[in-house]
C-alpha cells in the first residue's frame, strides 16, 4: 500500500476518534434514556468509573417513568440484561434485616435494647453482655467490618470461601477485636449484621431464607427476591464482573478503555443477611412503596427504622448522604447501596416523591454520580445546585489563595448543616491538606490537622496503615511514624499494625525497635496462625541481621 495512502487513512482515523471521544464527553444527555445510553457506552463513563451494566428504574409519586436495562448478564454466554434479571444486591439486603428485626419487635419477641448474649449465649462476654440490638443495627456496636478478620488471621479472601452455619459465623465474628465500646461511635459493620441475621434465627426458629420469604416476599408479591443457594446464585443470577481502567498501548486492546474479569466466587453463607440477597428493579420498586405504605410495619416503629442514630444512619437506610446532597443541596432523601465483587445496587427515595433504584454486575460504579443526574433528568432541574466554596487544595498558595482551613472548615459546616449530621472532610483530603502544609513548611498546622484527624475522624486500622505507608514514601517520610504508633495502640492486637511500624523503624534504621515491633507481629500472628506470618517472621530475620552490623 502507498505510504501516504496508509498516513491519509491513519489520520482519518485519529480525527475520528478524537471527534466521537470529544463529542461524547462534551454532548448532554437531555432524558435518563440519554443518560444511560453514555453511562452504557465509553461517553460518560469516566465519569462514573465502569460502563454501565444493569437495570434502572425511576418512579415519580409512586408511579414508574423509567425503566430499561443494559449491557449483558453473561459475557460467556453474551446474554443480555432485562428488566427482571436478578441481580445481588449487596449491602441493600441490611433493609431487609433491619425490617425483619423491627417486625419482631412488633410482635414482643425482640427488645432493641435486649443485649445479644440473649439470643447469642456462646459469645464472649464483652460482646454478649454489652451490645444490645438497637447498636447491631445503627452500627454503633464498637464491632469492625470485614476487615476485622484480618486481625484474627482470617484472610477476606479465606472467609470468602468458606462455608458458615450462622452460629460458626457468629463465632467467628465473636473472636474478632472490639475497635470502640459499644454505643460509643458509628463505625460501619457488615459483621454486625451478621449477627442480627443469627438472632433472627435464634428467636424465630426459622432460617433466615425462610424468615424473610414469611415476612417480606410473599406477602408483598415479590417474585425474584430471596436469599438463595450457591447453586441458585450462580444459575440465576447476573453474573459479577469487575472494570478496571487500562491506558498507554492497553487501551487500543481494550473495551471501552478497560479490562473486564469475572468476578471471584463467594460463599453465601459469608454474605448472609449482610449482603446475600437478590433481586430486581421491579421488586424492590415494590419493597420502597410498602415502606413508604407501611404494608409491613407500623408508622410509629417505621419512623424509629428511619430516624438516624449517628452520620446520618438509622436502622438499614442511611438519611440524606452528604456524598448526594453535596451535588444538590436541595435533595433531601432515604437509601442505601450494596456492593458485593461484580455487583453494585442503590435504592434511594426521595422527599420529593423521586425513587430511583439501580442493579448493576459491576463492582465499581459512583452511585452519588448515577443518583444525581438521574434525579435532574427525572424532574428537569438544571445542575446548578452544587455546595460551592471547596478550596483548591493542589498546592500550598493555592489552598490559601482560596481561603484556606477557614474555607475548608466552613464547607464542611454548611455540608453538616445541609445533611443534618457532621460531616468530615475525607481521608484523601485530610491527607492532601497535611502534606501541602509540610511542603510549606507550616509543621506546626500540619501537627495540629493530624491531632484533629487522629481524635475527631476515629480512623480505622486500614487508614491509618494507608497513612503510613503513604508519608513514608513521601518527601516527608518520619511524618509516617505518628500514624503506624497511633495504629498500635488503637488496635494493639493487630499483627499487621505491628509489623508496619517495625517497617518504618527499619526504614530509619532504628533496627532495635524494629526488632521488638516484628517479635510483636510474630507472636500475635502465632496465635491466630495469621496468613501473614512467614512475612512478619522473615522482617524479624532481616531486622536481627541489620541489628547485629
Amino acid at each position: 500500500m502507498d505510504k501516504r495512502i496508509l498516513k491519509i487513512g491513519l489520520g482519518v482515523v485519529s480525527l475520528t476518534l478524537i471527534w466521537f471521544v470529544y463529542f461524547t464527553l462534551t454532548s448532554e444527555p437531555k432524558t435518563i434514556g440519554d443518560l444511560m445510553e453514555h453511562y452504557e457506552n465509553p461517553g460518560m463513563k469516566l465519569k462514573i468509573r465502569s460502563p454501565f451494566s444493569g437495570t434502572v428504574l425511576v418512579a415519580k409519586k409512586g408511579e414508574i417513568i423509567f425503566k430499561e436495562a443494559y449491557g449483558k448478564s453473561n459475557r460467556e454466554t453474551g446474554e443480555l440484561n432485562t428488566v427482571d434479571t436478578k441481580f445481588g444486591i449487596g449491602s441493600v439486603t441490611k433493609q431487609f434485616t433491619a425490617m425483619l428485626i423491627m417486625q419482631m419487635v412488633e410482635e414482643g419477641k425482640l427488645k432493641l435494647q435486649d443485649t445479644i448474649g440473649k439470643y447469642l449465649p456462646y459469645l464472649p462476654s464483652e460482646k454478649a453482655d454489652h451490645i444490645t440490638i438497637h447498636q447491631l443495627l445503627s452500627h454503633t456496636s464498637g464491632l469492625g467490618h470485614y476487615q476485622a478478620l484480618s486481625t484474627i488471621g482470617v484472610s477476606l479472601s479465606d472467609f470468602g470461601k468458606t462455608a458458615f452455619t450462622p452460629k460458626t459465623l457468629a463465632e467467628l465474628i465473636g473472636n474478632t477485636h472490639m475497635i470502640a465500646k459499644p454505643g460509643a461511635r458509628f463505625y460501619y459493620s457488615s459483621l454486625g449484621y451478621d449477627l442480627l441475621g443469627a438472632i433472627l434465627e435464634e428467636a424465630s426458629g426459622t432460617s433466615f431464607a425462610d424468615l424473610l420469604n414469611e415476612k417480606i416476599v410473599i406477602p408483598l408479591k415479590l417474585r425474584n427476591t430471596g436469599f438463595g443457594t450457591n447453586a441458585y446464585v450462580s444459575r440465576a443470577l447476573a453474573k459479577g464482573y469487575s472494570y478496571r481502567e487500562v491506558y498507554g498501548w492497553d487501551w487500543w486492546t481494550s473495551e471501552h478503555g478497560g479490562k473486564i474479569t469475572e468476578a471471584p466466587f463467594r460463599d453465601q453463607s459469608t454474605a448472609y443477611s449482610a449482603g446475600g440477597m437478590y433481586s430486581t428493579v421491579g421488586d424492590l420498586f415494590i419493597w420502597s412503596e410498602a415502606i413508604k405504605l407501611h404494608r409491613l410495619l407500623s408508622p410509629e416503629l417505621t419512623k424509629i427504622m428511619l430516624t438516624p442514630i449517628k452520620e446520618g444512619y438509622g436502622y438499614g437506610w442511611v438519611r440524606n448522604w452528604d456524598d448526594v446532597v453535596e451535588k444538590n443541596i436541595h435533595v433531601r432523601l432515604y437509601g442505601h447501596g450494596g456492593a458485593l465483587a461484580g455487583n453494585s445496587a442503590f435504592i434511594a427515595m426521595y422527599d420529593d416523591g423521586t425513587t430511583i433504584i439501580y442493579l448493576a454486575n459491576r463492582n465499581n460504579l459512583k452511585a452519588e454520580e448515577i443518583l444525581h443526574q438521574i434525579h435532574l433528568r427525572a424532574n428537569n432541574l438544571k445542575d446548578d445546585f452544587k455546595l460551592t466554596g471547596y478550596p483548591n487544595r493542589s498546592s500550598y498558595t493555592k489552598f490559601i489563595k482560596a481561603g484556606g482551613m477557614h474555607a475548608l472548615q466552613d464547607y464542611f459546616n454548611r455540608l453538616s448543616t445541609y445533611s443534618g449530621y457532621t460531616v468530615h472532610p475525607s481521608n484523601s483530603t485530610m491527607r492532601g491538606v497535611m502534606k501541602i502544609h509540610l511542603e510549606a513548611q507550616k509543621t506546626s498546622i500540619a501537627d495540629s490537622l493530624k491531632t484533629v484527624f487522629l481524635t475527631s475522624h476515629y480512623p480505622d486500622e486500614r487508614t491509618l496503615n494507608e497513612f503510613g505507608y503513604n508519608f513514608l514514601n513521601s518527601e516527608n517520610p518520619k511524618y509516617a511514624l505518628a500514624f503506624f504508633k497511633e495504629n498500635t495502640i488503637q488496635f494493639p492486637n493487630s499483627s499487621n499494625a505491628w509489623d508496619s511500624l517495625g517497617e518504618a523503624y527499619l526504614t530509619y534504621q532504628e533496627f532495635e525497635n524494629a526488632v521488638t515491633c516484628f517479635k510483636k507481629a510474630v507472636t500475635l500472628g502465632e496465635q491466630v496462625n495469621h496468613t501473614s506470618l512467614e512475612r512478619y517472621r522473615e522482617n524479624l530475620k532481616k531486622a536481627a541481621q541489620l541489628l547485629k552490623k
